[in-house]
């Protein structure tokens, strides 16, 4: 039963690594598109006394798909809010257990996101962004799924180490976002 838990999460791992600097290459650039953006539309309402019909919704936009790929890599630096003093009162086993647990309620909510996003980016697909020349709404919606699932992908990985570190320690290693989160081993 282990080594097909240990293979699921390396996969998992090897897939996630590709996915978080995705995350973080198309963070950087909505960062970065977001400022200019901004900043394009101030000059010209407030220089030139001229807004710009569709600066306010391309960051508006922009910022949402910013959330869905920012997310993920603050789940994976164990960034989200989290409630510290159970798992520190507990024995080393219990508490991987506990995030295991709690990971796994994690998967059931973004496994809704995913399915319950993919049905609201589909539903808007008939929907236009009027100021961006009829661009359809299921771009943005889009992001919706498209980042829980890569949280979801992540949160599978730190269930089953957090479980394979729970059943087998002295095989596994603990894993670095329960390190990082609740400021212990």
């Amino acid at each position: 039963m282990l080594s097909g838990l240990e293979r699921i999460a390396a996969g998992l791992g090897r897939l996630n690594r590709w996915l978080l600097v995705a995350c973080r290459i198309a963070t950087v650039a909505l960062c970065a598109a977001l400022t200019g953006v901004v900043a394009v539309g101030v000059f010209w309402r407030y220089v030139l006394n001229d807004a710009l019909s569709w600066s306010e919704e391309v960051a508006k936009f922009a910022m949402v798909w910013l959330t869905f790929t920012g997310a993920p890599l603050a789940l994976v630096a164990g960034g989200h809010v989290a409630i510290e003093i159970l798992p520190r009162l507990l024995p080393r086993r219990a508490r991987h257990l506990l995030f295991a647990l709690v990971l796994g309620i994690v998967v059931a909510v973004l496994a809704m996101l995913v399915w319950r996003g993919t049905t609201f980016a589909w539903n808007g697909r008939s929907q236009v962004a009027a100021m961006l020349g009829d661009v359809s709404m299921a771009w943005v919606f889009a992001a919706i799924p498209i980042g829980s699932a890569i949280m979801l992908a992540i949160a599978v990985e730190q269930a089953l180490r957090h479980l394979l570190h729970a059943l087998a320690p002295d095989r596994h290693a603990a894993p670095v976002v329960e390190a990082a989160a609740a400021g212990v081993d």
